[in-house]
This record gives structure tokens, C-alpha cells and sequence, in this order.
């Protein structure tokens, strides 16, 4: 069970590696792109200023990684491309996977990850959580496409680990454990990282309209029911929003979370932990990863549940919000 950190820069390497860090993840967005397609088409699922800017830099951050025996993947996750991009991508594939030894793409599109099976086959794919890996279906279609790894989705619950883990196989397993939650299944939603913005994590929105047309009439237990959902609507949304894109006083990253649930994933045998956030800052990376490793040594010193969980909330010290349980990914 390995720990995944973002990275955003070759300044994070070392810091982050010294911290706890065991496997990293990037994006790209070559100049080549950027001026064919942006601003309106991303490369990855993040702006391109959250990423690596040149094969130049991403070469240094793998030299960099690679000393310290760790290995770097690379996001390729938009929802999809169109037949037009696969050239460009394709090359961009061939020259990190021969040239810079990039040692995974984190993929989305299953167009995509045909097309580097046939042209660039010793390309390493990990399916994206974008690709909607929710079922034994979906893990057993990435697996005959050739899929090394596994994304699963956020939405995917603790009890549904042991399933999906049969269907997979020798395939590797990853799972959210840290920062940045989505209010739908991302797997399916197009209104975020997106011209729109993320207008589904704005808590100003009328989330319900009571009924005042005259044909439906409410008591008064009824409309403050329906206003107590808007209320915990509301709040679930900040809590998903990284408790509204703060920090704690302490520096530690607030938002969801799945540290108390470490020991259940540890024995269902998942074999990576995702933090997420390339766009972070260096700070909330390492706080990260520092919070992530503290409650990982726990388990692998082999510490009761019990205590894995009370330590995990003591270190995450926000009581009132893990209390809350909309702070979980895995209630």
C-alpha cells in the first residue's frame, strides 16, 4: 500500500520524497498543445498551468524521482479525445515512454488506451477514475484492454473492495484517501475544470424551489424538512469543496478524507493510496503526505483498528468534522 503524491514542479520532488512520498503523479501540457488547443481544450483535467510546462522539466522531475527509486506516472485524463488529438498524443506517449522513462499514463478514454496498445505497446496504462471503473464490468473490460492499474472511483465504497479486487485480479488497485471530493460521480459530470468552473461546489446556489404555485400545499413539518435538506445539501458541498478551499490554523489540508478507513483498505488489498491536488500548493502537498505516512506507519506497525482510527482523527484534529461524517470518503 503506497503513497501517491502530486506533483506540480521538480522543486517538489525532493521535498515531498523526504516526506513519506513512494510513487508521484503529473500532468503535461506541451506548448504544441496549448497552441492548437487551449484555451478551450485541456489535456489533462486540470488547468495547464497545474502541471509540467516541457518535456525538458518532466525529463528532470523523472531523473530527479528516479534517484530516489521512485516511480512517475503521467495524467492523461481529460473525459475524452477526439480522433483528430490521438496523433499528437500518441507522440507525446512515445517520447515519455522511450526517451524520459515515464513509467505509467494515467488514461481516460478507452479510444486512447486501444490506440497505445497497438502504437506505443510498452507504454504502461492505469486507468483514470474518469473512465468509470464502478463495477466488475468496467475492471474486467480495462483489464482485457491491458490495464496494469486501477482508478477506482470515489463513489466506490469499502464493501464493494472485494469484488471488484477478484475481478481485477493481478491488476493493481488505487484508492482516493486524501483532498478533494466531487458532488456527482466525476466519472460522469462534464460541468467542472471546465470553462463552466465548478459551479456545483458554489453554496450560494437554490439547490430545491419549494413548492408556491397553489396545487401543492405544505405544513409547516413539511416545508422545514425540505429546507433542513437544502441546509445539509449546503453543507455536504463545503465539506466536499476542501471545507471550502481552506486550510486548518494548524496547515494541515482540510476536505474529504479517508484515513480512519486505512486498516479496511490495507486488507483488502489496495496498493496505492491517491492523494490529490496538483494544483496545490507545496505546502498542502506536504502536509499531505506527512498526515498520509503518519497514519500508514501505523498500519504497517500492525496497531489495533481502534487505534489506527483514534490516531487518525487526533492527527487530522477537527473532531466536530469528523463527527459530521460528510468529511468521509468511506462512511
Amino acid at each position: 500500500m503506497k503513497i501517491l503524491a502530486p506533483l506540480g514542479s521538480l522543486q517538489e520532488v525532493e521535498m515531498l520524497a523526504e516526506n513519506g512520498a513512494e510513487e508521484f503523479y503529473c500532468g503535461i501540457t506541451p506548448m504544441e498543445w496549448i497552441e492548437k488547443y487551449s484555451p478551450g481544450v485541456w489535456l489533462n483535467r486540470r488547468n495547464p498551468f497545474a502541471g509540467v510546462m516541457s518535456l525538458k522539466e518532466l525529463q528532470n522531475i523523472v531523473n530527479a524521482s528516479h534517484s530516489y527509486n521512485i516511480p512517475v506516472y503521467l495524467t492523461l485524463n481529460a473525459p475524452y479525445y477526439v480522433q483528430e488529438q490521438y496523433p499528437m498524443l500518441l507522440e507525446l506517449i512515445t517520447r515519455c515512454t522511450q526517451d524520459i522513462g515515464v513509467d505509467a499514463f494515467i488514461v481516460s478514454d478507452i479510444g486512447l488506451m486501444m490506440a497505445m496498445k497497438e502504437h506505443v505497446p510498452a507504454a504502461v496504462i492505469h486507468v483514470s477514475s474518469l473512465a468509470a471503473p464502478l463495477n466488475t464490468g468496467s475492471v474486467q473490460l480495462y483489464r482485457e484492454l491491458g490495464a496494469e492499474r486501477i482508478v477506482l472511483s470515489r463513489s466506490v465504497q469499502i464493501e464493494e473492495i472485494a469484488e471488484l479486487k477478484a475481478a481485477a485480479g493481478d491488476i493493481e488497485l488505487e484508492m482516493f484517501i486524501l483532498n478533494d471530493g466531487c458532488v456527482y460521480e466525476e466519472s460522469f459530470c462534464h460541468t467542472t475544470h471546465n470553462r463552466a468552473g465548478a459551479f456545483c461546489a458554489q453554496s450560494q446556489w437554490e439547490y430545491i424551489a419549494l413548492p408556491t404555485d397553489g396545487n401543492v400545499s405544505l405544513n409547516h413539518t413539511e416545508r422545514q424538512a425540505l429546507e433542513n435538506q437544502v441546509t445539509d445539501y449546503r453543507e455536504f458541498v463545503w465539506f466536499v469543496n476542501d471545507c471550502g478551499c481552506q486550510l486548518a490554523q494548524d496547515g494541515l489540508p482540510l476536505g474529504p478524507c479517508g484515513l480512519c478507513a486505512l486498516p479496511e483498505l490495507y486488507r483488502a488489498g489496495i496498493d496505492s493510496l491517491k492523494i490529490v491536488g496538483r494544483e496545490g500548493s507545496p505546502y498542502r502537498k506536504l502536509a499531505s503526505v506527512q498526515l498520509v505516512k503518519a497514519v500508514v506507519e501505523q498500519v504497517r506497525a500492525k496497531a489495533a483498528d481502534d487505534e489506527i482510527q483514534s490516531f487518525a482523527r487526533k492527527v487530522r484534529n477537527q473532531p466536530s468534522f469528523c463527527d459530521s461524517g460528510l468529511m468521509c470518503y468511506y462512511r
